[in-house]
């Protein structure tokens, strides 16, 4: 069979529904100056999908220095890959900042986040080494495991019983390979809002011989006393191997880093192949992520401020009993007990009546059979536009048990 024609003929229903939600659901538009408040389809939204929890997006200090950055080097410098042209002082001294702050002995810049963790998993494990993860690690984890030669176990998500089972089967299988074992996790599960159990996970090393890896993108920036991670948060910092970060969650930036042991830092360097073989982050981000860092440490508050409102939010949401599932970070997810239409229907409601623009996760985001609405509070969201998006949710809430969103297509899911 033809290529094309095989996609056409199994891809289209897929195909179908991607024009019927692209736009609205999928590939949505927000315009405007970024915030709490953008435009969707010409109206003014309150917001609750920015990846910008510290405010930095549009703050007028560091806006200023973004523009100073590119007048100054614009977007192309440096030309090249680190490893043959595209080294610079700017790129080292960020490493050094990134490693002091971590409490590493060294960081690595990463030009994308996805493309390096990913990577990163490729170049650490040989076919000989095993790797043991989480259920609900991030795609850009899964597509790393996936290029794996050697064995990989799975765990149940955040089930210390589960991974101490796996961790015997890796150990009994490393009689076979000579290799070692590499557990993943992350900091902050993004999609659910969960911390992972690194203070157990670490105590598992005592028993059993394996190194950690912690993708913290959802947790850089703002878990723990300096924003140091959900390491420092924990208080097991020194107790993850691989530690990374993104600039694109907390900081409103590009770009991601590794941090952990110098030799190993120097290892990845030379062996991550996304980074060797593809141009260097580019020194406006770097100078810009400088700039947030630096931010950051002078206004330490903003991280009360962020846990204030998202510690409020959850609690509102509980008193009336939404089920927010066991969220206890800086993401705040809302279960549905209904079918994918309703709840496409409910999110029409919120965003043409209500005007609140919030996504909706459905399969591969999160597991198969979950529905649920997702919020990014960020210190620009006020306790009147959490009491607003509360109250408004209670409305939906009472419209979808008295099946209102259970109805003909053109009365909502048409509209659109």
């Amino acid at each position: 069979m033809d290529l094309f024609e095989r996609i056409r003929t199994t891809e289209e229903p897929t195909s179908k529904l991607a024009r019927q939600l692209h736009g609205y659901f999928t590939y949505p538009k927000l315009e405007g100056p970024l915030g709490p408040r953008m435009k969707f389809r010409g109206r003014e939204v309150l917001n609750w999908n920015i990846s910008d929890h510290l405010g930095f997006a549009n703050n007028s200090e560091i806006r200023s220095a973004d523009e100073k950055y590119v007048q100054k080097w614009g977007l192309a410098y440096p030309v090249g890959n680190r490893m043959m042209s595209g080294q610079t002082s700017m790129h080292e001294k960020l490493e050094s900042i990134l490693a002091e702050f971590t409490g590493k002995e060294d960081a690595f810049v990463l030009n994308y986040g996805y493309q390096g963790f990913s990577s990163i998993v490729d170049a650490l494990c040989g076919r000989n080494d095993i790797i043991v993860y989480d259920s609900q690690v991030h795609a850009c984890l899964v597509d790393g495991i996936r290029l794996h030669l050697g064995k990989h176990i799975v765990f149940q998500h955040n089930d210390m019983d589960s991974l101490e089972k796996q961790l015997i089967k890796a150990v009994a299988l490393l009689e076979e390979t000579l290799g070692g074992i590499l557990v993943i996790t992350h900091g902050i599960f993004g999609t659910l809002g969960e911390h992972a159990k690194l203070d157990k996970i670490v105590k598992l090393k005592k028993k059993y011989p394996f190194r950690l890896l912690v993708d913290d993108a959802d947790g850089f920036g703002i878990e723990g006393a300096t924003g140091a991670g959900t390491g420092e948060f924990f208080g097991v910092n020194d107790d993850i191997d691989i530690y990374l970060g993104s600039f694109s969650k907390a900081f409103a930036s590009l770009g991601g880093f590794a941090a952990g042991a110098e030799d190993i830092m120097t290892y990845l360097r030379y062996r991550t192949r996304t980074q060797i073989q593809s141009k260097a982050l580019p020194i406006v981000y770097v100078a810009g992520m400088i700039k947030r860092l630096e931010y950051l440490h002078d206004h330490i508050t903003l991280l009360s401020d962020l846990r204030k409102k998202t510690n409020y939010f959850r609690k509102q949401l509980k008193k009336y009993e939404f089920d927010t599932g066991i969220s206890d970070a800086c993401v705040v997810p809302i279960f549905l007990p209904c079918t994918t239409y309703e709840a496409l229907n409910l999110v029409i409601d919120l965003r043409e009546n209500y005007n609140i623009f919030c996504p909706i996760l459905v399969y591969p985001f999160v597991l198969k059979g979950q529905l649920l609405l997702r919020f990014l509070p960020t210190v620009l969201h006020t306790k009147e536009d959490i009491d607003f998006t509360v109250q408004a949710l209670l409305d939906v809430r009472k419209n979808l048990m008295e099946s209102k969103y259970n109805t003909d297509r053109s009365d909502f899911f048409g509209e659109i």
